[in-house]
Order: structure tokens, then C-alpha cells, then sequence
């Protein structure tokens, strides 16, 4: 029960069980000692905490003490400083430029060493590695009186490579011996033979060279005779003709088929060349209308055959070439003549 006071609005008793907190016996809301429900004679009391189930909030963890930092020597500057006292010849801090730097897993706590020029004979060497046509013309200082042009290659690229000075040949590069040797020859003059026998030496020459060409190039299969019988399960869809006509592929030709065979060899050991037919991957009789032709670079006309290289796949200056064209004329006028003139 809660009785208000007589009358109302006089006074309110504060509850027995209720004190104030002000020690201020000048405070308004009245002090401690002024409480007319308790003993004003009695001294203070205030509550106490009970810690009876309490315990650190943070959990204690065993840990290992720092190590103790090295200590660290005076060093002598090597190289102009940079003083920046101020005018009332205050702190002084000085900025020097040093050759020294840090070796070690700890950088700010290892010895300091200074950079040294290298032993005699402990320079590092440059070695070249992967293909052997790579020239090292650029990191080897010209010998003797031989005078070289800032800027310049002694020669342009493939022309004087390998100990022989000639670029490595199509059988080289692909590593043929044995029986992929001959697989391969055999696959090249097949290709010659059925799309160009009756066409004149130097075309015949420049179909080895497409063949050739794809085995070098990134878009058909790396060796010749995947070349030569991509697709030869698709019937008058496959690269070459003959390999997907349902013809037979006997031999009815002996001489057309060795010079076919002579061709092929010469072609893989690298004696042949065409610059006309260059990096050519395409060609088609004069006769045809492939749809292909718009999206091709026409490189030249031999015999019936006219030979392209796609617009869109470059020069196929990055592809290896091989061969020269003096002596490529040469042999053609020597397979002419033993052979006979078979173009048109």
C-alpha cells in the first residue's frame, strides 16, 4: 500500500528501503544523513560488489618473449648527405645516399654488405637454349675486322644458321630418320604425283613447298603425312583431292613418279624453294572457283595452278624457310630435261 500524504502535494516520504546517493548535505534532493527514515547517526554503508563467480574476461596464453634486437653499429656515410638543421641549431637529421644494402631473410636486422664487382671469370654467362637458329649476335661482341652496323643483323633471319651457314631444312626440323623419313617422303611425292604431274617442274616443286608450309604452320597437322591426309575420310572434303576421291592411288607413271620422288627429297633435305609461292598454304586449278579465294592473297600463277596465302594469317614471317632459289631454278632445268617438260 502506497499512502499519499495529508495534504496532498505537501510531501512525498522516500521508501524506507531507498536512500540517495548525495554525500552534500547542502544538496536540495536532501543527503544521506538528512534521511528522516533512517539513523542519521549511523555510518554510511554502500553496496559492495560480489565477485565471488567472477573471473578474468580474457583469456591468459603462454607466450614466448621477443627476442632481443642485435645492435646496431654507427655507419659512416658513403656518399653526400643532406643536413637539414633548422636555423635555431636545433635536432639535426642528415639524409645519406649509400651503396649499402641488405642481405639475409631479415633485411633490418642482418649484417649490412656492400656490392661488390664480380670476381674474374664469376660473371654470369648467357646461354642459349631451345632452337639453334637463335643468333647471339646481339650479346657477343664482333671479332676481328669484321664491321657491323649499330642496329643490324649480319643477315636476315634463317639465311646463316647451323654450322654450315644455311637454315636447318624441313627434315631437320621435324627430326626425320628411318622409317618417318621415308613415310615422309613417300606421303610429299604421293601429293606431287596425283595433284601436279602433268603440271610443269617448278609447280610440281611448289606443291611440296604448300605441303611444307602447312606442316610448319600453327592451323594443320605438324607432320607431312597428317597434311597430306587431313580429312581423308570426309568423300570430296578432305585437303587434297586424291586422298578422298575413291580413286585408286596405284602408281601408272614410273618417271612422273620419280621425279615426284626426287622432288620430295630435295624439298625435305631443304634444296627447294619458290620465292613466288613463299608462305603459300592454298592453291586450286585455273579452272576452279573455290569460295575461298576472296578471303586470299594470290601469290602467283604456275602452270594450271594458282597458289594463295589466307589475308588474314600474315607474311608467315614467324614460319621457317629453307632453300635457294638459284639452284631451285637449276634443278627444275635439270628435271625438265631428264624428265621431260610435263606442264602445259
Amino acid at each position: 500500500m502506497f499512502s499519499m500524504p495529508r495534504p496532498v502535494g505537501t510531501t512525498i516520504p522516500q521508501p524506507v528501503a531507498y536512500t540517495l546517493a548525495s554525500l552534500d548535505p547542502n544538496d536540495v534532493s536532501r543527503s544521506i544523513a538528512a534521511q528522516p527514515w533512517t539513523d542519521p547517526n549511523a555510518p554510511f554503508r554502500f553496496p559492495t560488489v560480489n565477485r565471488k563467480n567472477k573471473r578474468d574476461s580474457l583469456i591468459s596464453r603462454a607466450r614466448t618473449p621477443m627476442p632481443p634486437m642485435p645492435a646496431l653499429t654507427a655507419i659512416e656515410p658513403a656518399g653526400p648527405s643532406l643536413d637539414l638543421r633548422r636555423k635555431d641549431d636545433g635536432p639535426k637529421l642528415e639524409l645519406y645516399s649509400t651503396d649499402e644494402v641488405f642481405f639475409g631473410r631479415q633485411p633490418l636486422a642482418g649484417e649490412r654488405e656492400r656490392l661488390l664487382p664480380w670476381a674474374p671469370g664469376d660473371a654470369p654467362v648467357v646461354v642459349a637454349s631451345g632452337d639453334p637458329d637463335v643468333k647471339m649476335s646481339a650479346l657477343a661482341p664482333p671479332n676481328g675486322d669484321i664491321k657491323i652496323d649499330e642496329g643490324h643483323s649480319v643477315a636476315s633471319k634463317g639465311v646463316v644458321t647451323g654450322p654450315d651457314q644455311r637454315p636447318r631444312s624441313p627434315s631437320e626440323r621435324l627430326s626425320l630418320s628411318g622409317v618417318k623419313r621415308t613415310q615422309a617422303e613417300k606421303c610429299l611425292a604421293h601429293a606431287i604425283y596425283f595433284e601436279a604431274r602433268d603440271e610443269p617442274v617448278t609447280a610440281q616443286i611448289a606443291v611440296a613447298q604448300v605441303v611444307l608450309n602447312r606442316v610448319f604452320s600453327p592451323y594443320y597437322p605438324n607432320d607431312v603425312c597428317g597434311v597430306v591426309y587431313q580429312n581423308k575420310h570426309r568423300h570430296l572434303a578432305c585437303q587434297f583431292t586424291f586422298a578422298c576421291d575413291g580413286k585408286s592411288e596405284a602408281i601408272k607413271e614410273p618417271e612422273a613418279y620419280d621425279r615426284s620422288m626426287r622432288i620430295a627429297r630435295d624439298s625435305l633435305d631443304g634444296k627447294l624453294w619458290m620465292p613466288e609461292v613463299a608462305k603459300s598454304t592454298h592453291y586450286h586449278d585455273d579452272w576452279a572457283r573455290p569460295n575461298w579465294v576472296p578471303e586470299m592473297k594470290k601469290m602467283d600463277k604456275l602452270g594450271g595452278l594458282i597458289f594463295y596465302r589466307p589475308r588474314n594469317w600474315g607474311d608467315g614471317a614467324a614460319e621457317p624457310s629453307w632453300g635457294d632459289p638459284k639452284f631451285t631454278l637449276q634443278e627444275a632445268r635439270n628435271l625438265t630435261r631428264i624428265y621431260g617438260n610435263a606442264g602445259r
